[in-house]
């Protein structure tokens, strides 16, 4: 009876991460490292260099970078389609979704918007690494609801994914990540250009972007809630990573999707990890049903 308790005992969640682990296995021969080590059985002698079996190579500093990796390759966490030709990296970091974008759409031009510089020279040598200068531009602004100067946290200790713009009504957030070494953030930190999202796009002369990927912890609401329903209908489709405002800021996650509702999106996808932080997709004038199909 004991193989029947076990088996009623299996979850979804099991399930679910089997399949990534089967997918990171599909990804690099490294992959019960990588596994045991995102499961914290081990951990990584780092720096580590992951080599996937498409020939790509990135190199992880710590585990929060480990983290993203697997969001990004083993889970499947911001899809991409074969058919994009141009794909927006906004909270590009050190390029970990750059490098999986132009792996699924290799004819794709990447935008990839990263302020921070540390984390930007990172970026910049993975991009060199795999000689994909020709397909990545790299932009070196934040986005933000208006353009200009900006701080951002240069606090020790901060892993490079949770940095950001700084700003009193977020300077909590997800402190669970940010550790005692956020408290220590203050106005002095980084001076960085800010930009907002119309701005971006003309920067980088586009049109219009296939796909918009955007993990930039916490500033989604003024980028996205400022931005003018022509300017957001240039992009096709948004790959959001929220996450949750401190209660008086009076913001959450459904006044962003009211927002691009009203621009022409449909929420194709919505995962709340009920922790302050979710994913969502939404789609331009898209049916959610024909989403999931394709996805």
């Amino acid at each position: 009876m004991a193989w029947i308790r076990s088996y009623r005992s299996f979850s979804w969640t099991d399930l679910a991460r089997l399949r990534e682990i089967a997918v990171c296995r599909r990804e690099t021969k490294q992959w019960f490292a990588i596994t045991l080590a995102y499961l914290r059985f081990m951990r990584l002698q780092y720096p580590y260099e992951v080599r996937l079996r498409s020939g790509q190579r990135l190199v992880l500093q710590e585990f929060t970078d480990l983290v993203i990796f697997w969001l990004v390759f083993a889970r499947r966490h911001y899809p991409v389609r074969a058919s994009d030709q141009v794909i927006v990296d906004i909270g590009a970091n050190i390029g970990i979704f750059t490098l999986y974008a132009l792996r699924e759409a290799p004819h794709a031009r990447i935008i990839a918007v990263e302020p921070f510089p540390s984390t930007r020279l990172r970026l910049l040598e993975l991009v060199e690494r795999n000689r994909l200068r020709d397909s990545v531009t790299i932009l070196d602004c934040a986005l933000a609801e208006t353009s200009g100067m900006a701080s951002m946290d240069a606090a020790e200790g901060i892993p490079s994914q949770y940095r950001r713009i700084y700003s009193e009504a977020t300077k909590t957030l997800n402190l669970k990540h940010r550790g005692i070494h956020g408290m220590g953030e203050t106005e002095r930190g980084i001076a960085l250009r800010k930009s907002t999202i119309g701005e971006m796009l003309e920067e980088a002369k586009i049109a219009s972007a296939d796909l918009v990927k955007m993990n930039i912890h916490g500033s989604e609401y003024e980028v996205l809630l400022s931005a003018p329903p022509e300017v957001l209908r240039r992009c096709g489709r948004i790959a959001l990573q929220y996450h949750e405002l401190p209660s008086n800021s009076n913001l959450n996650k459904e006044d962003i999707f009211k927002h691009l509702a009203r621009a022409g999106f449909v929420l194709a996808l919505d995962e709340d990890t009920g922790r302050g932080v979710g994913r969502a997709i939404l789609e331009l004038g898209t049916n959610p049903q024909e989403y999931r199909k394709a996805s």
